[in-house]
């Protein structure tokens, strides 16, 4: 057995002697490799500085805007202050009950006296020309929120008929029953051109709990003859369930029923219920639904229902902390 001790073999010391006569990487070629090294390493770093700071730059940029929109949306004294505010610009949102093309009044609007936030007022669209001009055309309103941009259809394609003829002009009326407060701009079409354009400063209704009354053997919350739901009480995360009742003509109680909630002060639209509704009269009501409905946080809550995409009106609530 060989020790450590042994002496090594000759091939075992050539293998580890260098191959060449003289050395091949002298002092001098270690100190050029060694400053090229050091070179490259400093263009590299002078080449990423401006990108790194072009992103740097960026994303304090992309911080900023977001902190001003959210500083803006929750400020309203700052939204009077600045004037440009959600989509378009300026003179897009500019408020005007009146329509004019080349010095021509065109479309007037005239809104219900105590149109608000959530509740149906009722809108007079008067088109500035005779019945002759445009019986048999079709019109339909649309309309956009400015902060959210929440779009709805103030009125379905409508059929412009000899009734609607007034001395010299054309009236089609609609529901003008908006969710949100701020401004609005209405887009007229008519055989789907652009007639005319009306922008409305909506109102916010007023927060104080909707009154309670009695209908048949029960009492209620919201508005006596309109509508209003039977409840144990209402509060934050927890679901219960729900009595509607609704008062009106058949066909405005025949359709899709649509359940969605605002809180105060803020402007997210959630989404509640959704079901059929179809009259029948019961607890004194015209149709009635049991529903069942979640809130998700305490506070004051405006419940909205539409029926096919209306707005049929609002409750106002005050829900309890768990």
């Amino acid at each position: 057995m060989k020790t450590e001790h042994d002496p090594q073999p000759d091939w075992l010391q050539e293998l580890a002697s260098s191959p060449f006569n003289e050395p091949m990487f002298t002092e001098q070629m270690k100190s050029d490799v060694l400053e090229s090294a050091a070179h490259s390493s400093k263009s590299r770093r002078r080449r990423r500085t401006p990108s790194y700071l072009l992103r740097m730059t960026t994303g304090i940029l992309a911080l900023l805007l977001i902190a001003a929109i959210w500083g803006w949306r929750e400020t309203p004294a700052l939204q009077q202050i600045i004037p440009i505010k959600g989509w378009g610009n300026a003179a897009d949102w500019t408020p005007h009950n009146v329509y004019s093309e080349n010095g021509t009044d065109k479309l007037q609007a005239v809104q219900g006296g105590d149109y608000a936030a959530g509740s149906p007022a009722g809108a007079r669209w008067n088109l500035l020309a005779p019945i002759q001009e445009l019986e048999g055309k079709t019109i339909r309103i649309s309309a956009v929120h400015r902060d959210t941009g929440t779009p709805l259809e103030e009125l379905a394609e409508t059929v412009i008929t000899s009734d609607m003829a007034y001395d010299d002009f054309t009236r089609v009326h609609s529901r003008f029953a908006l969710p949100l407060s701020g401004l609005w701009r209405f887009e007229v079409m008519v055989d789907g051109e652009k007639y005319g354009d009306i922008v409305i400063d909506v109102p916010d209704s007023s927060w104080e709990p909707s009154p309670s009354f009695v209908s048949g053997d029960y009492a209620m919350t919201g508005v006596e003859g309109r509508l209003g739901f039977i409840h144990p009480g209402l509060v934050a995360g927890q679901p219960n369930k729900y009595m509607w009742h609704f008062w009106g003509r058949d066909e405005e109680l025949t359709g899709d029923l649509d359940i969605t909630a605002v809180k105060k002060d803020t402007t997210e639209i959630i989404e509640v219920f959704h079901s059929k509704l179809m009259p029948g009269k019961h607890n004194g009501a015209d149709a009635t639904l049991p529903t069942t409905m979640s809130l998700p946080s305490p506070g004051l809550w405006r419940i909205m229902t539409s029926i096919n995409g209306q707005l049929f009106g609002s409750v106002i609530v005050d829900v309890d902390a768990p």
